[in-house]
């Protein structure tokens, strides 16, 4: 039995789903914050030490929050309107189309890999064939290996 089918049987979600909707749930709080408080101004605030990898933008956990939101299909321009709002919020958490887009797309990238093995697994192997006993093997080397136990 697969993942997918286990979570269909429980009727749950997929983990990266869970995560997602957890984080906008908390970033909905943190929001909602008074300035003052430090989840919020750690939210908003920026680094005066530390050093990034060469080559690489300065991320702090609202880039983070900005790929979530693009991920989740919400605008960033609505994000604080809308964390305002708890009841509006919580049902743009719970019917996010990024959020079912991205499950559904997590399921599909699932059944490629799982068709790939499959296909993999029953495919017939091609290669040189040993005249002695028929065995295919994977390469010119392999069946030079192989037919030093003829001899």
């Amino acid at each position: 039995m697969t993942h997918t089918e286990i979570r269909e049987t429980a009727k749950i979600e997929s983990i990266d789903f869970l995560l997602l909707q957890r984080q906008l749930r908390w970033l909905s709080h943190v929001i909602r914050m008074p300035s003052s408080r430090l989840p919020r101004r750690l939210l908003y605030g920026e680094l005066q030490l530390g050093q990034r990898p060469v080559g690489q933008p300065k991320l702090r956990y609202s880039d983070h929050i900005k790929s979530v939101l693009r991920k989740c299909n919400i605008p960033e321009s609505q994000l604080e309107a809308l964390a305002e709002d708890r009841v509006l919020w919580s049902l743009t958490c719970a019917t996010a189309t990024g959020l079912k887009s991205l499950a559904a797309a997590a399921e599909q990238a699932a059944n490629d890999r799982r068709a790939r093995r499959h296909a993999a697994a029953t495919a017939t192997p091609a290669g040189p064939v040993c005249p002695h006993c028929g065995r295919i093997c994977a390469s010119d080397f392999g069946l030079r290996s192989h037919l030093r136990v003829h001899l």
